[in-house]
């Protein structure tokens, strides 16, 4: 990327940040759902629909549009990406029925929210030469965090409001923050730049080595994200506590979601795949056991495993621009990060869809994670035994 000031950079950054604060809306759904569960007369497995639609469509467009995207045509992305966000907002305001809420949150809001999401990636990992993980990790940060705004924010609406105002607020509010912060986060920026070709890029892509990852990522994901998507639903059904109790937690769990972001940008910075991926198996194991076995609740409990569930998903996207970059190198970084993000899109159907039926069907909540189990102790095996060089090293040779 051409020379900039720091000043320049940090305002570049700060805009990334906000920019993702403001897509980040999708993780506050558990607000929504209830009210939307209400209003259309819908069970778990239809109100689960917008959200995993949402995420799909999120993780598909981000991949679409890192395969698409290039200089001549960044521009075109950025104007689309922020109308699709603006558009499904309004059309929810007037949706009356499941097919045109899963239209309008699922389909068009979940399209520009993938779109405009690795935009603020790929520019700051192309500002800073060192500590990029972290750098990168407290852009996206923005993203996991963006509940602790939202949420509450959208609490406050549907008392105060209508459903129906809520997302027309919501969509006046986006459409002014993100022309806002896009045209600062892009102005003066040589597109070229950030789609150039290195000469030493010459390695093809291994694609044995991405397929073992995108699988491991898309098992470490699902967990988180479908915990996510069933906060509300547990607070209630196992702790007894109001949507509004649960609203002001969801607060502190975005924030765990959010900070874990430059957490494990950092740690991946320091220690790389092993570490980052053990030490987020062993959280998601710890509450996987903790459900499977244990009977007690609590409030106490409930924030605890919510703040560690939430935390993974953060954790695990920070780490997956980091090691993409290491593994494929800067050039192919756009399409293959993108691509890589899909197993995000896949982990939320399988995930979402899994725990809705099982507990549509009255499963014991318990029996659930006994596959959550299962699949990350064989990840687990796998980290600990895999060698892997990054492709500067292999470059070199």
């Amino acid at each position: 990327m051409q020379q900039l000031t720091t000043s320049r950079k940090l305002s570049m950054l700060i805009s990334g940040l906000i920019i993702e604060l403001t897509l980040g809306i999708v993780y506050a759904y558990s607000v929504l759902r209830v009210y939307l569960e209400n209003e259309l007369g819908l069970n778990q497995v239809e109100s689960s629909i917008p959200y995993l639609l949402a995420l799909f469509f999120f993780a598909f467009f981000v991949m679409i549009s890192g395969r698409m995207m290039h200089e001549k045509s960044f521009n075109r992305w950025l104007i689309l990406g922020i109308t699709c966000v603006v558009s499904g907002y309004f059309l929810a305001a007037i949706s009356n029925e499941l097919i045109l809420i899963s239209l309008s949150i699922g389909l068009l809001l979940g399209s520009g929210v993938g779109i405009l999401y690795g935009i603020p990636v790929k520019i700051v990992q192309n500002l800073f030469s060192k500590r990029k993980g972290l750098t990168v990790g407290l852009t996206i940060g923005g993203f996991g965090l963006s509940s602790v705004i939202t949420a509450p924010l959208l609490q406050l609406s549907l008392e105060q409001t209508t459903l129906a105002q809520t997302f027309i607020n919501f969509g006046i509010g986006s459409l002014i923050i993100l022309s806002l912060f896009v045209s600062v986060l892009v102005y003066k920026t040589d597109a070229r730049k950030l789609y150039e070709k290195k000469l030493d890029e010459i390695e093809p892509l291994d694609k044995k080595m991405f397929t073992i990852f995108f699988v491991v990522f898309m098992i470490g994901i699902m967990f988180g994200l479908s915990i996510i998507g069933l906060t509300s639903y547990i607070g209630i059904k196992d702790y007894n506590l109001s949507i509004e109790k649960i609203s002001l937690w969801i607060i502190l769990f975005s924030s765990c979601n959010g900070l874990s972001r430059p957490l494990f940008g950092y740690i991946y910075d320091r220690y790389k795949l092993k570490v980052s991926f053990l030490i987020l198996i062993l959280m998601t194991l710890f509450v996987s056991v903790f459900y499977l076995f244990v009977d007690v609740r609590n409030e106490l409990l409930f924030v605890i495993t919510m703040g560690i569930s939430w935390g993974t998903v953060g954790g695990y996207l920070s780490v997956m621009p980091n090691l993409t970059r290491d593994l494929f190198g800067e050039f192919k970084f756009a399409k293959t990060y993108g691509t890589m993000y899909f197993s995000y899109g896949i982990a939320a159907i399988v995930g979402n869809l899994y725990t809705s039926f099982m507990i549509d069907q009255a499963i014991d909540f318990g029996m659930i994670f006994i596959p959550v189990i299962i699949l990350n102790l064989i990840v687990a095996g796998f980290i600990f035994v895999y060698r892997y060089q990054p492709y500067q090293i292999r470059n070199l040779k």
